[in-house]
This record gives structure tokens, C-alpha cells and sequence, in this order.
């Protein structure tokens, strides 16, 4: 049987890339498998370029974390030495913060700015921003301070760092920022189609999953909404309900309020850069992956684009979830499939800890 593996990350499990290891090792003991690790611009973004181009090299850099810990991480060269891969979930991801370190109201998104600098002034005129996954809920507000922006209150004092202190932001002054970036293109590859505010904004919906108690969702909408205004006075443009910019903490919206980024949504642009239909056409087999299948992944995850292209060529798809949450999704699935849960194994600390196992295990019954 022909096999196409096309696995997303197990956050703060197993990697994309990892995970396909996994599966091509066990799978092709009888199988003829192909296997690559598919981001949506969440966990695995730089994996994914790196999949494409296996001449990039990673640049390590000291950036502080989503609590404002200066850490190590990377970003990626592509072999044409001018374009570099910024992945949000490396510098303030969600993935590897337990729940008692969540503190919605004050992360930041400094670091992310602080890797652009650093992407920059190594010589990227393009850079690609992979927006999911992240610890921090400030709207990029930290990641703009951090690249030049200056943000004052009523009184002209800057703010400090956070979400929460953008509920006393009076004005944004966006012009050294300007100054660092000119002529550098920013593309955002958000995962999820959601916008700033409204009835599906990034506090709503993805604020719970930062630790944000349903206070803290009301404070942080607020917070964001008067950062949109401070944009719209500064630049004239309206980033409130503009698609994806609720992605990574609504880091995609300061891209695209204060660096004018254009924003694209991650699983149309992992078709666009692959051979993804001509391998899905191949195959006799789909498998997928997700670390929890829940209503999130219908606002645009990358396997959704993978459901949508095996329901149009008529492929039988494995989805296989580390969690299963919400009574109706398996009704939300576009077409009859297998989904396999990891959790229906052994409890979730254990699936966590040992995802790979549990994964081989599945693979013993295709």
C-alpha cells in the first residue's frame, strides 16, 4: 500500500518532524510510505522550510521567552541568503510552558521582535513569520516595541511590557520601526482564519488556552481593541476584523497594523509551496495529524487543507489526535474516515510523556 504521511506537530510532545520519523520507520516495514512534516505556521514552521530547502542553516540568537527570559533559539537562512523563517512558537511558544508558569496578562511578544532585528541585520530582505502556538496575548505590541514603536500612555509614559497595560494606550508612534524595516517584505502565515475582535477574536477563542480566566478575556479584548485604535490613528488602517490577524496571540495583527505585513493563512500556503496534491493523488492512504482535534482545527489548521484535498481525489484519511474534544466533531469531519485517538490508549499524561509509542502502536494495526 501506498502511504503519504503528513503529520503536524504533538505540541510540546513531538515534533512535526519527529513524528514523521516515526511513522516512516514503522510504516515501511510493510508499506511503501512518503512522509514530510507539514506546518500551518504554528509548531514546526522552520521544519517545514527546512523540508523544502535542506541548504538553509539555522542562526541562533538570544531572544526572551513569552515571560520575558532571555533564551536561545533560532531562525532560519534559506539557501538564497535573503530570505529568513521566523517561527513564534521557538521564541514564545505555548508548548513547552507548564499551567502554573500561564500569565496572559503580562507575556509578551518582545522576542519575536528581537529575532526580526537579528533576521534583519544578518542580511533578510523577505521574512516569513510563522504565527500559532504561542504563550503570549499582547496583539505583537511587545514585538513592535522591541523593533522601535513607541507606546505611551495618557501622560506620554511608555507602557510596560504586556497585555494587560494596552488598556491605558493613548498613541503609537511607529516611525523608528519604519525607519529598521524599510524595504523588507513580512509575510505572516497565520493558523487560524479568526480575526482581532468580534464573536471568534483571539481572546475569546485562544485566550482560555494562554491560562486567561473569563475576566482576563473580557481585560485582554478590551486591551486589544485599544491597540487597534492606536494603529488606526497612526496608520489609517482598520486591522479589528481582518482575517487571521487573531493568530498567535494576535501577533499576526501588529504585523500587519505596524510593519504592513500581508497576511496569508497557513494551510493555503502549505499547498501553494508543495507537490502536496500530486502526493495525495499518489497515495492509497492519508494519514494526518494533530495534537488535539477540536474546533480549532476548522479555522484553517493545515490538516484541514489535507481533508479538503483527500475528500476531492476520493482518499481514504487516518487522522490521528492526540485528544479528541468536543461532542460533535467527528460530525465536522468532511467525509467518512478512521481517526485514531491517542488518549483512548492510555490516559493523557502518559500519551504526553511517550507519544511516539502510543503512535507505533497504531501503526501495528494499518
Amino acid at each position: 500500500m501506498k502511504i503519504l504521511v503528513l503529520p503536524n506537530a504533538f505540541k510540546g510532545s513531538l515534533s512535526a518532524r519527529e513524528t514523521a520519523r516515526v511513522f516512516s520507520r514503522e510504516l515501511t516495514k510493510q508499506h511503501l510510505v512518503h512522509a514530510y512534516p507539514i506546518s500551518d505556521g504554528g509548531d514546526g514552521f522552520i521544519d517545514f522550510f527546512k523540508t523544502l530547502d535542506p541548504h538553509a542553516h539555522l542562526i541562533s540568537v538570544s531572544a526572551k521567552n513569552a515571560f520575558l527570559k532571555t533564551k536561545r533559539t533560532h531562525f532560519l537562512m534559506l539557501s538564497d541568503g535573503k530570505t529568513a523563517i521566523v517561527e513564534t512558537a521557538r521564541i514564545c511558544g505555548l508548548g513547552s510552558v507548564s499551567t502554573h508558569e500561564l500569565d496572559p496578562m503580562n507575556a509578551s511578544s518582545f522576542g519575536v521582535g528581537q529575532v526580526l532585528l537579528r533576521a534583519v541585520e544578518t542580511g533578510a530582505k523577505t521574512i516569513y513569520v510563522g504565527l500559532g502556538g504561542v504563550a503570549c496575548n499582547d496583539g505583537g505590541a511587545g514585538m513592535a516595541a522591541a523593533c522601535g514603536a513607541v507606546l505611551l500612555d495618557k501622560n506620554h509614559a511608555t507602557l510596560p511590557l504586556g497585555a494587560h497595560p494596552l488598556i491605558s494606550l493613548k498613541n503609537i508612534h511607529l516611525s523608528p520601526l519604519k525607519k529598521r524595516f524599510k524595504g523588507i517584505k513580512i509575510i505572516g502565515v497565520a493558523d487560524v482564519t479568526n480575526p482581532l475582535l468580534g464573536p471568534k477574536s483571539s481572546a475569546k477563542v485562544f485566550g482560555p488556552q494562554k491560562g486567561a480566566t473569563p475576566d482576563q478575556v473580557k481585560a485582554l479584548d478590551k486591551a486589544l481593541a485599544t491597540f487597534a485604535r492606536a494603529i488606526k490613528k497612526e496608520t489609517g488602517q482598520n486591522i479589528s476584523h481582518q482575517p487571521s490577524t487573531a493568530a498567535a496571540g494576535a501577533i499576526a495583527a501588529g504585523l500587519a497594523g505596524c510593519f504592513h505585513a500581508e497576511l496569508l493563512l497557513g494551510s493555503d500556503f502549505l499547498v501553494q509551496k508543495t507537490n502536496l496534491e500530486k502526493e495525495i493523488k499518489w497515495a492509497d492512504l492519508v494519514i494526518t495529524t494533530e495534537g488535539k482535534l477540536d474546533k480549532q482545527t476548522f479555522y484553517g489548521k493545515a490538516p484541514l487543507a489535507i481533508l479538503k484535498l483527500a475528500k476531492k481525489y476520493g482518499k481514504t484519511v487516518l487522522f490521528v489526535c492526540g485528544k479528541l474534544e468536543g461532542k460533535n466533531i467527528k460530525k465536522e469531519i468532511l467525509f467518512p474516515q478512521q481517526i485514531a485517538v491517542l488518549t483512548d490508549l492510555a490516559p493523557e499524561e502518559e500519551t504526553q510523556k511517550n507519544t511516539a509509542q502510543y503512535i507505533r502502536q497504531i501503526c501495528q494495526k494499518i
